[in-house]
């Protein structure tokens, strides 16, 4: 009996000793992955794809984003992106094989926190949009000599933070939605370099 008992306190304090174990490694990996803070840069690449009424006139496209800004704190920070891409028109012809760019400027706002090397993260903004050429206008998705929307942006994703503590290389998803142009919706998936001072 006493034996019985000795071996399930033993048991008891070896998991005990090895939880502890694992809580200091789990925190050392994580203070040699502390992520710079500071002014930041961030460009990334994916492809845009259009949801609702524009997306039977305009196939995915790739897409090319900056953003820069600052980060107040470790899991916030203030900056502005520049984005852009390129679609084919689907219009009913003529004409036919007619592309245009779909470009943005906004300001944003990020929280988000780091989990050891990975950090996740949500993100807003409001700015505007606008388009190239005034193809759309043949479906109706722009309006006569409508060039310009309001632009509002939701998106999340993670990064991972490089051994380097200035670099994070991540993937995310971002939405779009241009009212003035038929409530037109836009989702962004995009693999990113993000540099931070």
């Amino acid at each position: 009996m006493k034996s019985a008992r000795l071996l399930r306190q033993l048991r008891g304090r070896s998991l005990l000793g090895v939880i502890i174990l694992l809580c200091a490694a789990a925190s050392a990996s994580a203070e040699d992955r502390i992520a710079a803070t500071g002014f930041y840069a961030e460009v990334g690449v994916g492809a845009t794809t259009f949801v609702g009424a524009a997306a039977e006139y305009s196939e995915i496209g790739p897409s090319f984003d900056l953003h820069v800004g600052y980060e107040l704190a470790s899991w916030f920070s203030l900056g502005g992106q520049l984005s852009a891409s390129t679609h084919e028109a689907t219009v009913p012809p003529p004409p036919e094989g007619e592309y245009y760019q779909l470009y943005g400027i906004n300001v944003d706002s990020r929280l988000g926190f780091l989990l050891g090397p990975i950090g996740l993260f949500a993100d807003s903004g409001v700015g505007l949009g606008t388009v190239s050429s005034n193809i759309l206008s043949r479906v109706d998705i722009l309006g006569p000599g409508e060039r310009f929307s309001l632009l509002v942006r939701a998106g999340a994703g993670f990064e991972y933070q490089l051994l380097n503590r200035h670099y994070a290389v991540g993937l995310a998803g971002q939405w779009m939605w241009l009212p003035q142009f038929d409530s037109t919706h836009t989702v962004t998936t995009r693999i990113y370099l993000r540099y931070t001072l």
